[in-house]
């Protein structure tokens, strides 16, 4: 065969193939029109086993470090300002039955390896922030050239850790305390609490935005607290993660449940990523493994995230359980760098910036949703400790895959979304159909009962 007839088929096949892939990324993105194009083509292309060259082309496009200039504007969209309500007394029942029934087993993807951690101390991303165990403190700092003078200043919350195994009563506030933020001048609304959601005119789910890290104000967080006692939590299964078919929590919200529906938030990493264990609905996915963080729906809808073999285990009756990665923070440390084996996102070495999400368990005892960018790992740990984590866990990060919506018009069954971050995409995503697993938050008291798994 000649030369020129050899190119010549090179080109021919070539041809072929960009038109076959063209075709068949084409039909796929129209086929999840509630996802962003780029987010659509990532899916696309591993779905087609080219998640390596997706995942170098990502390192590539986000090695560079965020700016230190401080941000000039926040990514919370504005709600209405409420005023600071008292504190609530919740007695909180932790049972150490253990369940008599066995959830039926579908599919098991890998061996349930734990966690291999090598403790080591953190580094913290602005060096000169003292340790979570130091008081706050102010530092200030003075260049000549500019004759410019900066002064920032660091809250370390408080850790209160107190576990039992019986029943007990934890304090939960109605609304979170304001968050004094760590870079000034701040900028208005700053780290201050406003209602995102409210039930019966009661508020239900608290935002707020807040520059976290003094010494990269470019780094805008964005974050959702609840009461994880005070509304219904329930997992739903996307239609490509975990996928399959048979889920009364399907890829979207149900029309039966929607009157009560009062917000929803992304899962975690696509399972070729290397999670850990996924189960609900009496089906185990992915074996649940030691060590990993998790989050956890008990029977009454309640929720929290704990480290699984450490704080939580099967001594509870779980109808849900969601495990991504180990542990980012425990008793309001960080503790990522112990696991020195885990692949964070392509984040060996701490090396990539980008948009993620996160849910923690709070000090004081409200979960909270965080999302960040663009950060390394280590910088969303450091975030989750200056935001008051006491136990968190990294959840999607990338593009818009971090979400997290509200829903106008509580009570009808025509409802409408909107996201609390101005870098989150289609409001109502989970509404029309997800790709990937979410967790949604539904009133308890108006939620018909069996509406949801």
């Amino acid at each position: 065969m000649t030369r020129r007839r050899i190119f010549k088929s090179i080109a021919v096949a070539l041809v072929f193939f960009v038109v076959i892939s063209g075709f068949s990324l084409t039909r796929y993105v129209l086929a999840h029109p509630n996802d962003p194009l780029q987010q659509n083509v990532a899916s696309w292309a591993r779905n087609k086993g080219l998640g390596v060259v997706i995942d170098q082309l990502e390192t590539w496009t986000h090695n560079d470090a965020p700016a230190v200039a401080p941000a000039d504007s926040l990514a919370l969209v504005t709600f209405d300002t409420l005023p600071v309500s008292t504190t609530t007394t919740i007695a909180v029942i932790e049972t150490s039955e253990t369940s008599t029934s066995t959830p039926s087993t579908t599919t098991v993807v890998d061996k349930a390896v734990p966690a291999q951690r090598v403790p080591t101390v953190a580094t913290q991303s602005c060096p000169s922030v003292p340790s979570t165990d130091s008081a706050p403190t102010t530092s200030t700092t003075s260049t000549t050239s500019t004759t410019t003078t900066t002064t920032t200043t660091t809250t370390v919350v408080p850790i209160d850790v107190s576990t039992t195994t019986s029943t007990s009563t934890t304090t939960i506030p109605n609304r979170p305390d304001d968050i004094s933020p760590p870079v000034q001048p701040a900028i208005e609304g700053e780290g201050k609490w406003t209602a995102a959601m409210r039930v019966r005119t009661r508020p239900i789910i608290y935002a707020t935005s807040v520059r976290p890290l003094w010494c990269f104000g470019s780094v805008v967080a964005t974050m959702a607290a609840y009461n994880p006692t005070r509304v219904h939590t329930a997992l739903f299964n996307g239609n490509e993660v975990p996928g399959g078919k048979g889920w009364r929590n399907g890829d979207r919200i149900p029309l039966r449940a929607t009157a009560s529906l009062i917000a929803s938030f992304n899962g975690g990493f696509r399972f070729e990523h290397g999670p850990g264990g996924y189960v609900t609905e009496g089906k185990t996915i992915r074996k649940m493994r030691k060590g990993y963080a998790t989050f956890g729906i008990r029977a009454d809808g309640s929720s929290t995230v704990g480290v699984w073999g450490d704080d939580m285990g099967d001594i509870e009756t779980w109808t849900s359980l969601r495990q991504n990665l180990p542990p980012m923070v425990v008793n309001g440390k960080s503790v990522y760098k112990d696991y020195p084996a885990v692949d964070w996102g392509k984040d060996f070495g701490n090396k990539v910036y980008n948009y993620r999400s996160a849910v923690c368990l709070r000090t004081d005892g409200m979960m909270m949703f965080v999302a960040v960018g663009k950060v390394n790992i280590g910088m969303l740990a450091d975030t989750l400790i200056v935001l008051g984590c006491k136990t968190a866990m990294e959840l999607d990060i990338n593009g818009e895959w971090p979400h997290f919506a509200g829903y106008n018009d509580f009570g009808k069954k025509k409802r409408s979304g909107f996201t609390i971050d101005k870098r989150m995409g289609d409001p109502d995503r989970h509404l029309n159909g997800s790709t990937k697993d979410f967790f949604a938050l539904f009133d308890p008291e108006t939620l018909p009962n069996g509406a949801v798994r």
